[in-house]
């Protein structure tokens, strides 16, 4: 479909720009006719103030007046060219499976789609959720991942771990192409999170040399057992990008707010990786609260290093998105964590089975 035919998907009537004063009425012309057009019937548009901040895309807050008098909010993110369109499609299918399973915790998807004025500029919009910048508490966080991974196990539609569109974490793209398996699918996630990272900083020979034993000894190690010797997984809705950015406490109802998901159907625990890291403030208590309410995947003592290994991926993810010595830090970090899982697995699941089979 091409950019000039390409309208929102949504199920919205329709708004206008109220009598505003200069300066906001400035702001409210910037919204498209297209965003416009994904806003309730009649409803009249008060004003567009920046929310948050991201490197990667333009964010802001939308005050509207519906038509019976009362006000609702809406939030809006943007971007133009290059992987803008796959992004906000994405992020709507994303946020609108999320918001099936918890709809009283995820803020509800309202449209997505390109600018008229600006075929190259691709929006997401949702409605508003004013938020508190706290972390919740592992108590009032976990029976709400707990209850979506419990809910959607099995729940694939095909039965595979993937998704039907690529989701990015930030500006970078996940491969959700589906797999039969948990081990190809994470294996495929490493190789596109490997592509981006050495984009960001460039070769290096010792990287090199680990993530191929990574590839070949240490995810078969700990991810193939998981779905042999009579042991099963089901794929289950994956956030992939939880940390304390993205869950918040509403304002007014103090009800954990879950948004900016990057889905994919895979393995629960694989939602667990980002909690490990001490600058995300969560790891041992939601640890410990989640395997209270979900049940830790067989073979059992093979957790911690499942975990960890899950973990890697954030800290190659944070070395993608800066180019620059901040990256590097975070290389660094995962390369450490190479080499202690590449050293403990060397002799890869061939080892393991052999050791199970004597």
């Amino acid at each position: 479909m091409s950019d000039n035919s390409e309208y929102p998907t949504s199920s919205q009537g329709g708004g206008s720009i109220a009598n505003l004063s200069d300066s906001l009425k400035a702001q409210a012309d910037e919204l498209d006719e297209r965003v416009l057009a994904t806003l309730p019937a009649n409803s009249k548009v008060l004003s567009v103030t920046p929310s948050g901040a991201s490197a990667w895309v333009k964010t802001v807050r939308i005050e509207c007046e519906l038509e019976d008098g009362t006000f609702k909010d809406y939030f809006m993110k943007s971007a133009t060219g290059g992987t803008s369109q796959r992004m906000m499609q994405g992020c709507f299918e994303s946020e609108g499976l999320f918001y099936e399973y918890a709809p009283e915790n995820v803020p509800k998807p309202v449209a997505s789609g390109n600018y008229k004025t600006s075929p190259e500029t691709w929006f997401f919009l949702a409605e508003f959720c004013d938020m508190l910048d706290d972390v919740p508490e592992p108590s009032q966080f976990i029976p709400l991942i707990a209850n979506i991974h419990q809910a959607s196990i099995g729940k694939s539609p095909n039965g595979k771990y993937g998704f039907p569109v690529p989701t990015h974490l930030a500006n970078i793209p996940n491969d959700n192409t589906w797999q039969d398996t948990w081990e190809v699918f994470f294996t495929q996630l490493m190789k596109k999170m490997f592509e981006h990272e050495e984009l960001a900083h460039g070769k290096d020979d010792r990287l090199e040399y680990l993530k191929e034993a990574l590839y070949e000894k240490v995810i078969p190690r700990l991810l193939r057992p998981l779905e042999t010797e009579g042991r099963t997984i089901q794929p289950c809705l994956i956030h992939s990008d939880i940390w304390p950015g993205n869950m918040m406490l509403d304002v007014e109802t103090n009800k954990v707010i879950l948004f900016d998901s990057c889905a994919f159907w895979g393995h629960n625990e694989a939602d667990l990786g980002t909690w490990r890291a001490p600058r995300y403030r969560m790891g041992r208590p939601f640890f410990r609260e989640y395997q209270k309410a979900m049940q830790i995947s067989k073979p059992q003592e093979d957790w911690d290093d499942r975990n960890a290994l899950y973990a890697l991926r954030y800290d190659l993810l944070v070395s993608a998105l800066f180019p620059d010595d901040r990256g590097l830090e975070f290389r660094d970090l995962a390369m450490v964590e190479l080499e202690r899982l590449v050293a403990k697995y060397r002799e890869g699941y061939d080892g393991y089975h052999s050791t199970r089979t004597a």
